[in-house]
């Protein structure tokens, strides 16, 4: 495997940000354009204002210090959901790799992190929404996150996390 560091994200990182939202976002045929894509406001609230109380994140970079892939988490109000929403307590995950950098463990570094720190921030819970036809289905089920849910095409999955750690 290619070496991998990982890091907090930084405000440098918003433009690879929002490349990894619509890397993110799953859409088998059709995808839109990134502008038009990121534009709709249930999508673009996933990193919006990013830098509020709770938003917490990693970037993976490379040996040159090149990011690669990204996760992060937030939580959302009941009024205002994401995808993955299970409740205003839970913090609802994203992520995702460069397309070159896929199948190199890079997507199962960054969410033990994020999990990791999730726990460690004193949350019950992490959620998230997922396509079941996305390949990535498999690291989350690995992971120990369970389908809680659907909307329109995607499984909402939470994963408890242990107390007190």
């Amino acid at each position: 495997m290619t070496t991998i560091n990982l890091r907090h994200i930084e405000e440098k990182d918003m433009p690879f940000l929002w490349d990894m939202l619509y890397e993110m976002v799953h859409i088998p045929v059709n995808k839109p354009p990134k502008e038009q894509l990121l534009r709709k406001p249930e999508i673009s609230r996933c990193l919006e204002g990013w830098g509020r109380t709770g938003d917490q994140g990693f970037i993976a970079e490379n040996e040159e210090g090149c990011p690669v892939g990204a996760a992060w988490y937030r939580r959302f109000r009941a009024d205002a959901p994401g995808y993955g929403f299970v409740d205003e307590q839970t913090p609802e995950l994203d992520i995702a790799v460069l397309p070159s950098y896929t199948g190199k463990g890079i997507g199962s570094l960054l969410l033990q992190k994020l999990i990791e720190q999730c726990a460690a921030e004193g949350y019950g819970a992490l959620s998230l929404s997922v396509d079941p036809s996305n390949a990535a289905l498999r690291l989350y089920e690995r992971f120990g996150f369970g389908k809680v849910g659907e909307s329109g095409t995607s499984w909402t999955m939470l994963l408890r996390l242990p107390k007190n750690v």
